[in-house]
């Protein structure tokens, strides 16, 4: 607190604790002052920071188309080679869990043996 502080007076109405009470019946203050009015800064606000966000909470976001191609060229070089390897793993193990379960499943179709 520096020394001008000290020497500003309160406002006349604010509230004032008139009496100490226990802990299990806290005072609430129920009295409302306005806040001083700063000053308006010196600087200018950009109205592209400042403007509010959309309702929803999502931020607009575009890529330069660019810069998108590349990252789409990228992506495919990486990942469609990793894609096709899993695609050929998955078919693989399907078709192992189908030999597997068609013997099986031609006894469950069939009528049984009388």
């Amino acid at each position: 607190m520096s020394t001008d502080d000290s020497k500003q007076e309160l406002p006349p109405d604010l509230p004032v604790l008139t009496e100490i009470v226990s802990d299990d019946d806290l005072p609430t203050l129920t009295d409302i002052i306005d806040a001083p009015i700063a000053e308006t800064p010196v600087f200018e606000i950009d109205p592209a920071v400042s403007a509010p966000l959309p309702p929803n909470g999502e931020i607009p976001f575009e890529l330069p188309p660019q810069l998108e191609a590349h990252l789409e060229a990228l992506f495919m070089q990486r990942l469609l080679p990793r894609l096709e390897a899993a695609q050929r793993q998955a078919v693989a193990q399907t078709w192992a869990e189908l030999k597997d379960e068609l013997p099986q499943l031609i006894r469950n179709a069939l009528p049984p043996r009388t």
